[in-house]
Parts: structure tokens; sequence; C-alpha cells
């Protein structure tokens, strides 16, 4: 049978980000699993091409940070009473790339995660991040409709 102990749940802070807590505490109870928080963000480079001070671009992508540490917080403290995660992080970066990434190096053997949150053209385009998340990390994904 297969069993699972790292659950990772890649979040958005969106009320499809909740829609997946109730299996995620399924799978915890059934396989005594833990339970990791992921929040991948863009970062400040975004805005390089906009001729800004780069230490405002240092700055800002530090304040953005934090905010994003603090919403991280607060869903914990909202959402996971009960069934706290082991690990809760905040990476910068491209959602799909720093998922993969991270499943590889916390050794992660399940990913739940909706099957979409915050739409942008790009995900229209080119497809859903569940999607690539699914295609891209080297372990099964459970893909819950909210």
């Amino acid at each position: 049978m297969t069993t699972f102990s790292k659950i990772l749940l890649p979040i958005d802070f969106t009320e499809c980000s909740t829609a997946v807590l109730s299996h995620a505490k399924l799978m915890k109870e059934k396989f005594d699993a833990d339970i990791y928080l992921l929040y991948a963000m863009p970062g400040s480079e975004q805005y390089k091409g906009l001729n800004m001070d780069s230490e405002w671009l240092v700055n800002y992508g530090h304040s953005l940070k934090r905010e994003a540490e603090n919403a991280m917080e607060n869903f914990i403290n909202q959402h996971m009473q009960g069934f706290e995660p082991k690990k809760a992080v905040v990476r910068i970066g491209e959602v799909v790339t720093e998922t993969a990434t991270y499943v590889d190096e916390e050794g992660i053997d399940l990913i739940i995660t909706a099957s979409h949150g915050c739409r942008t053209a790009e995900n229209r385009i080119y497809g859903s991040i569940a999607e690539g998340i699914s295609r891209e990390s080297g372990c099964p994904v459970m893909i819950v409709h909210p």
C-alpha cells in the first residue's frame, strides 16, 4: 500500500486554498503525515525594466515577502487549528518551478492543490498552475476542484 509522510499544500491565500484543507486533514490523519505549506510569489525583478532605483526594488521585495509571511501566519491561525503545518515557507519565484524545487529539497511525497486559484491571462493561455505542478513535480499530485 502506498503511504505518504510529507504532504505539500501550495497555497495562494484564496478561497481555493482553503478548499483543499479538508482533504489535506484526512490524508494527514490517514497516513500520520506532516503537512508543509508553500506560497511562491513573484519577485521584485518584474519591475527591473521600469528604470527604478535598485535599492528601492530590494526594499520593495523584502516588504512583499514580509507581507506574504504575515499572510501565511494568518492563514494558518484562521484555517489550520488542530493540524498546523510542520513547515510553512514563502519563496520568491515562479510557482511551478518553486514547487518542484521544494518537493525535491524536502522529500515531499504528495502534493494536494486546488484545480484553480488566482486566474491570470497567462494561466488561460499556457495552462493552469495545478497542471504545471502535476507535470513538473516528481511526486503524485491530488488536484481538488473547489
